[in-house]
Protein backbone atom coordinates (compact mmCIF):
# COMPACT_ATOMS: atom_id res chain seq x y z
CA UNK A 1 0.00 0.00 0.00
CA UNK A 2 3.09 1.92 -0.50
CA UNK A 3 4.25 4.79 -2.96
CA UNK A 4 8.13 3.82 -3.77
CA UNK A 5 10.08 6.10 -6.10
CA UNK A 6 12.96 5.84 -7.38
CA UNK A 7 14.99 9.11 -9.02
CA UNK A 8 18.72 9.54 -9.25
CA UNK A 9 20.93 12.99 -8.81
CA UNK A 10 21.68 15.00 -11.51
CA UNK A 11 23.52 14.30 -14.66
CA UNK A 12 26.01 11.78 -15.39
CA UNK A 13 29.18 11.18 -14.44
CA UNK A 14 31.32 12.03 -17.41
CA UNK A 15 32.41 15.32 -18.34
CA UNK A 16 30.13 18.18 -19.87
CA UNK A 17 27.38 15.94 -18.15
CA UNK A 18 26.99 16.89 -14.55
CA UNK A 19 26.44 20.57 -13.53
CA UNK A 20 25.23 21.19 -17.01
CA UNK A 21 22.16 23.10 -17.47
CA UNK A 22 21.78 21.47 -20.37
CA UNK A 23 19.86 17.97 -21.41
CA UNK A 24 22.80 15.59 -20.34
CA UNK A 25 22.69 17.22 -16.65
CA UNK A 26 19.45 18.28 -15.56
CA UNK A 27 17.44 14.85 -17.31
CA UNK A 28 17.09 12.44 -14.27
CA UNK A 29 15.65 9.16 -14.41
CA UNK A 30 11.95 8.92 -12.43
CA UNK A 31 9.81 6.08 -11.92
CA UNK A 32 7.22 5.31 -9.31
CA UNK A 33 5.64 2.51 -8.12
CA UNK A 34 1.82 3.19 -7.09
CA UNK A 35 0.41 1.07 -4.12
CA UNK A 36 -1.16 -2.06 -5.02
CA UNK A 37 0.66 -2.00 -8.71
CA UNK A 38 -1.83 0.53 -9.96
CA UNK A 39 -0.23 2.29 -13.63
CA UNK A 40 2.21 -0.89 -13.80
CA UNK A 41 4.02 -0.50 -17.28
CA UNK A 42 2.76 2.65 -18.31
CA UNK A 43 4.60 6.15 -19.64
CA UNK A 44 3.74 9.26 -18.74
CA UNK A 45 5.20 12.13 -20.50
CA UNK A 46 3.87 15.47 -18.76
CA UNK A 47 6.60 17.58 -17.57
CA UNK A 48 7.95 17.27 -14.33
CA UNK A 49 10.67 19.21 -11.82
CA UNK A 50 11.80 18.44 -8.79
CA UNK A 51 10.33 21.14 -7.50
CA UNK A 52 7.11 19.20 -8.06
CA UNK A 53 8.38 16.57 -5.61
CA UNK A 54 7.32 18.47 -2.37
CA UNK A 55 3.60 19.80 -2.96
CA UNK A 56 3.57 15.73 -4.42
CA UNK A 57 5.18 13.79 -1.38
CA UNK A 58 2.09 16.16 0.58
CA UNK A 59 -0.18 15.60 -1.69
CA UNK A 60 -0.26 11.04 -1.37
CA UNK A 61 0.05 11.95 2.43
CA UNK A 62 -3.76 13.49 1.56
CA UNK A 63 -1.92 17.29 2.86
CA UNK A 64 -3.36 20.19 0.34
CA UNK A 65 -0.38 21.93 -0.61
CA UNK A 66 0.59 25.21 0.53
CA UNK A 67 -0.09 28.15 -2.08
CA UNK A 68 3.75 29.39 -1.73
CA UNK A 69 5.47 26.32 -3.19
CA UNK A 70 6.53 26.79 -6.10
CA UNK A 71 6.17 23.43 -7.81
CA UNK A 72 2.79 21.34 -8.72
CA UNK A 73 1.65 18.05 -7.31
CA UNK A 74 1.66 15.20 -9.94
CA UNK A 75 0.46 12.37 -7.90
CA UNK A 76 -1.94 11.67 -4.86
CA UNK A 77 -5.63 13.04 -4.50
CA UNK A 78 -4.41 16.89 -4.62
CA UNK A 79 -3.04 16.09 -8.36
CA UNK A 80 -2.82 19.33 -10.14
CA UNK A 81 -5.17 19.61 -12.87
CA UNK A 82 -2.94 22.35 -14.63
CA UNK A 83 0.13 20.61 -16.03
CA UNK A 84 3.46 22.14 -16.79
CA UNK A 85 4.44 24.07 -19.67
CA UNK A 86 8.00 24.46 -19.41
CA UNK A 87 10.39 23.33 -16.63
CA UNK A 88 13.34 25.90 -15.54
CA UNK A 89 16.84 25.43 -14.30
CA UNK A 90 19.42 27.93 -12.61
CA UNK A 91 22.68 27.49 -12.29
CA UNK A 92 25.02 30.14 -10.16
CA UNK A 93 28.36 29.01 -7.95
CA UNK A 94 29.59 25.35 -8.34
CA UNK A 95 32.22 24.88 -5.95
CA UNK A 96 34.18 27.43 -6.24
CA UNK A 97 33.00 29.19 -9.49
CA UNK A 98 30.21 31.40 -10.61
CA UNK A 99 28.26 31.70 -13.75
CA UNK A 100 24.72 32.44 -13.64
CA UNK A 101 22.95 30.43 -16.42
CA UNK A 102 18.98 29.90 -16.86
CA UNK A 103 16.91 27.67 -19.35
CA UNK A 104 13.73 26.97 -20.28
CA UNK A 105 12.07 23.74 -21.28
CA UNK A 106 9.17 23.20 -23.09
CA UNK A 107 10.20 19.28 -23.64
CA UNK A 108 11.17 20.13 -27.42
CA UNK A 109 13.45 22.93 -27.58
CA UNK A 110 15.82 24.34 -24.79
CA UNK A 111 16.51 27.93 -24.64
CA UNK A 112 19.30 29.01 -22.11
CA UNK A 113 20.42 32.68 -21.46
CA UNK A 114 23.96 33.51 -20.28
CA UNK A 115 24.60 36.32 -17.86
CA UNK A 116 27.97 36.21 -17.91
CA UNK A 117 28.61 35.38 -21.39
CA UNK A 118 32.26 36.27 -20.87
CA UNK A 119 33.03 33.12 -19.08
CA UNK A 120 32.98 29.73 -20.55
CA UNK A 121 31.08 27.02 -20.10
CA UNK A 122 33.42 24.69 -18.87
CA UNK A 123 34.22 24.99 -15.15
CA UNK A 124 38.31 24.56 -14.32
CA UNK A 125 37.17 22.64 -10.90
CA UNK A 126 39.29 20.79 -8.60
CA UNK A 127 36.52 18.02 -8.12
CA UNK A 128 35.66 17.44 -11.85
CA UNK A 129 39.83 16.69 -12.24
CA UNK A 130 39.20 13.98 -10.21
CA UNK A 131 38.08 12.12 -12.87
CA UNK A 132 40.74 10.36 -15.15
CA UNK A 133 38.86 11.09 -18.38
CA UNK A 134 38.56 14.77 -17.44
CA UNK A 135 41.88 14.99 -16.78
CA UNK A 136 42.48 13.32 -20.09
CA UNK A 137 40.32 15.79 -22.13
CA UNK A 138 42.83 18.64 -20.86
CA UNK A 139 45.73 17.20 -21.56
CA UNK A 140 44.29 16.90 -24.96
CA UNK A 141 43.31 20.02 -25.04
CA UNK A 142 46.51 21.83 -23.75
CA UNK A 143 48.03 19.70 -26.13
CA UNK A 144 46.22 20.69 -29.14
CA UNK A 145 44.65 16.88 -29.72
CA UNK A 146 41.07 17.73 -29.92
CA UNK A 147 39.30 18.57 -33.02
CA UNK A 148 35.40 17.73 -32.27
CA UNK A 149 34.60 21.75 -32.48
CA UNK A 150 31.54 21.40 -29.89
CA UNK A 151 34.03 19.68 -27.52
CA UNK A 152 36.19 23.00 -28.17
CA UNK A 153 33.55 25.18 -27.81
CA UNK A 154 33.15 24.03 -24.05
CA UNK A 155 36.18 25.60 -23.59
CA UNK A 156 35.98 28.68 -24.78
CA UNK A 157 34.68 32.32 -24.53
CA UNK A 158 32.98 34.23 -24.80
CA UNK A 159 30.05 32.28 -25.22
CA UNK A 160 26.83 33.12 -26.73
CA UNK A 161 24.27 34.76 -24.53
CA UNK A 162 21.18 33.23 -25.81
CA UNK A 163 21.08 29.18 -26.66
CA UNK A 164 17.81 27.88 -28.64
CA UNK A 165 18.03 23.66 -28.78
CA UNK A 166 15.91 21.89 -31.07
CA UNK A 167 16.33 18.82 -28.03
CA UNK A 168 13.71 16.72 -29.77
CA UNK A 169 15.99 16.08 -32.44
CA UNK A 170 19.55 17.16 -31.21
CA UNK A 171 19.35 15.80 -28.04
CA UNK A 172 22.51 16.00 -27.23
CA UNK A 173 22.61 20.13 -27.66
CA UNK A 174 25.17 20.88 -30.11
CA UNK A 175 23.41 22.62 -32.39
CA UNK A 176 22.60 26.15 -31.60
CA UNK A 177 19.63 27.82 -33.25
CA UNK A 178 19.64 31.35 -31.63
CA UNK A 179 19.58 33.56 -33.77
CA UNK A 180 18.17 31.61 -36.82
CA UNK A 181 15.05 33.37 -38.61
CA UNK A 182 13.07 29.45 -38.86
CA UNK A 183 13.01 29.52 -34.86
CA UNK A 184 12.53 33.23 -33.99
CA UNK A 185 8.88 32.74 -32.49
CA UNK A 186 10.13 29.61 -30.68
CA UNK A 187 13.40 31.75 -29.49
CA UNK A 188 10.70 34.85 -28.45
CA UNK A 189 8.28 32.12 -26.93
CA UNK A 190 10.56 30.88 -24.41
CA UNK A 191 12.64 33.94 -23.63
CA UNK A 192 9.63 35.22 -22.45
CA UNK A 193 8.60 32.57 -20.55
CA UNK A 194 11.96 32.64 -18.71
CA UNK A 195 12.21 36.33 -17.61
CA UNK A 196 8.43 36.05 -16.81
CA UNK A 197 9.58 32.95 -14.30
CA UNK A 198 12.48 34.85 -13.25
CA UNK A 199 10.27 37.89 -12.05
CA UNK A 200 7.54 35.33 -10.74
CA UNK A 201 10.12 33.60 -8.57
CA UNK A 202 12.28 36.61 -7.69
CA UNK A 203 15.58 35.74 -8.87
CA UNK A 204 17.73 38.25 -7.51
CA UNK A 205 21.15 36.09 -8.26
CA UNK A 206 22.49 39.33 -9.63
CA UNK A 207 23.27 40.69 -6.33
Amino acid sequence: NSYIIFYSDHGGNLPWMKREILERGLHIPFMVRHPGGQKAGSVNNDLISAVDFAPSMLSIAGIQPPQYLQGKAFLGPHENEEKNAYIFAARDRTANHYDRVRSVSDGTFRYVYNFMPEVPKYQDLAYRKQMASMREIIEMRDAGEITNPFLLDWFQAPKPQEELYYTAKDPDEVHNLAGNPAFAEKQAELKTALFNWLEAVGDVAEI
